[in-house]
């Protein structure tokens, strides 16, 4: 995982399980719960993994362990990847020093959010100066 990756980017991976029929696949932790609901419309069984993510950033990303016993189970994984890449196809974001200055295939939802967490850190930022 890279070492400058946020809570916001996408990340899909996927490696085998530890069991066969069983494939894991690393997701960003924001977007574990989109993941199993594309998973769930397909009928694939799909559950986050307690066990801790291996290597850098493993508090930003999550194991979402799905069963794919089958080619049908197979194809229909495969499926619900396209949708959840489709979905963030073209994202993309742009912050300056004056807040947000471009946002690119975002929903009005998702610009309220990181309008707030913009405004969030930077609230934190100049609280941390006064103290100084």
């Amino acid at each position: 995982m890279a070492e400058n990756m946020g809570t916001d980017d996408v990340v899909v991976a996927w490696q085998r399980g530890d069991e066969p029929g069983i494939v894991e696949f690393v997701v960003t932790t924001t977007h574990v719960g989109e993941f199993q609901a594309l998973l769930a419309e397909q009928h694939v069984t799909a559950t986050s993994d307690p066990q801790p993510v291996r290597g850098a950033g493993t508090d930003i990303v999550t194991i979402v362990a799905a069963v794919a016993g089958n080619p049908a189970a197979w194809a229909a994984i495969g499926l619900a990847v396209r949708k959840f890449f489709d979905r963030h196809r073209g994202k993309r974001i742009r912050v300056d020093e004056n807040g947000l200055a471009e946002a690119q295939n975002y929903s009005a939802k998702d610009i309220e959010r990181i309008v707030r967490a913009l405004s969030s850190t930077e609230q934190d930022n100049t609280d941390a100066d006064e103290r100084r």
